[in-house]
């Protein structure tokens, strides 16, 4: 039964905020009402597919519950972190149920938007009215907490520092009895995730997630950032010019990739592959044309190529020779082509 105080507290959102604000450096304490040794309460939330989860469950199982607030700074990036990190940790044991909760006002909006892939990997539940905020006390966001099979609470920590995500990966592996030693696994997954290549591999990460959601200029500007730090790197900059193509900014895809100093052929035929992408959109479909002609020659077995010219074709109205790049794309893919057959006449 939830005290009159608990009940209130879901009514006064700005009163979170404040707390949030500041209590964000605050360490590794993340909850006013409880804390770690604590029973974790008994909770019920559905996701806006209507699926409900239960806690506790039948079952024994540990809980990793990172409670996220809509709107939050950093929060693209951290749920493409967590989405990764998840199935990771459920392939070791199926007695893991790990989750985020959303809350605050957004939540489902936010929630909405992710396809069903990033879902089953990483379920978020909304609590658009803080209740599950304020049954835990949860002073900051984001908060993760890890309980054990007995349901006790075995560590929280609160405020997306540098090793936020370390610590709850060290800690659930510890609760899973694949950790000895959780301290340590922090100390080297922070190392590891402060390195020039770990941060890389987190933004083409959460680019490639928030492009697989449609959003494009976010993802083109995770991607900017990279390009910036690094301008010489051709895999980004290619990237970043098909994403760019795919919100439409085709003037601002042949700038970029025009820069390219590709050295294999086929990054050489990837570049013109873009830029004859980005002139088809422009309507400009002779350039277009010449560009994949020579793409073509440097890459004969890329059915993105022949797609695009296909698409050439299609939007000249010559629907046979469309129909003939497409089949060959096909090809490729199945892997029984003749690429030689396709004619650029």
């Amino acid at each position: 039964m939830l005290t009159h105080r608990q009940r209130a507290l879901p009514s006064y959102p700005a009163l979170f905020v404040a707390a949030a604000l500041a209590s964000s450096l605050s360490g590794a304490d993340g909850l006013r009402r409880l804390h770690v040794g604590d029973l974790m309460p008994e909770f019920t939330l559905s996701d806006p597919n209507g699926s409900v989860f239960r806690y506790p469950q039948e079952s024994a199982r540990v809980l990793g519950v990172v409670v996220l607030q809509a709107k939050q700074n950093h929060l693209d990036r951290l749920v493409a972190d967590l989405e990764v990190l998840a199935p990771t940790l459920k392939v070791q044991t199926p007695a893991l149920d790990c989750l985020g909760v959303m809350s605050g006002p957004g939540a489902r909006e936010f929630l909405g938007g992710r396809d069903p892939g990033a879902r089953e990997a990483f379920p978020i539940l909304p609590d658009s009215e803080f209740s599950f905020w304020g049954k835990l006390g949860v002073i900051a966001a984001p908060t993760a907490v890890v309980v054990g099979t007995d349901h006790r609470i075995q560590w929280v920590k609160a405020g997306y520092g540098y090793d936020f995500l370390a610590g709850f990966h060290a800690q659930l592996e510890k609760v899973l009895g694949g950790e000895k030693d959780p301290g340590a696994a922090v100390r080297v997954e922070t190392l590891g995730n402060d390195s020039d290549r770990a941060r890389r591999d987190r933004h083409i990460q959460l680019a490639r997630t928030l492009a697989k959601k449609g959003r494009w200029e976010s993802a083109a500007q995770e991607l900017e950032k990279l390009r910036q730090a690094d301008p010489n790197a051709v895999d980004i900059a290619l990237e970043l010019g098909e994403v760019l193509c795919r919100a439409g900014r085709n003037e601002a895809a042949l700038e970029t990739v025009s820069r390219v100093q590709a050295a294999s052929n086929q990054d050489r035929a990837r570049a013109l592959w873009i830029c004859a992408w980005a002139r088809r959109q422009m309507a400009d479909l002779a350039a277009a044309e010449s560009l994949l002609t020579q793409a073509l020659e440097l890459d004969r077995q890329s059915p993105r190529i022949l797609y695009e010219l296909g698409k050439v074709h299609q939007t000249r109205g010559a629907t046979d020779r469309a129909l003939v790049c497409y089949r060959q794309a096909l090809a490729q893919v199945f892997g029984d082509a003749d690429v030689t057959g396709v004619s650029q006449k």
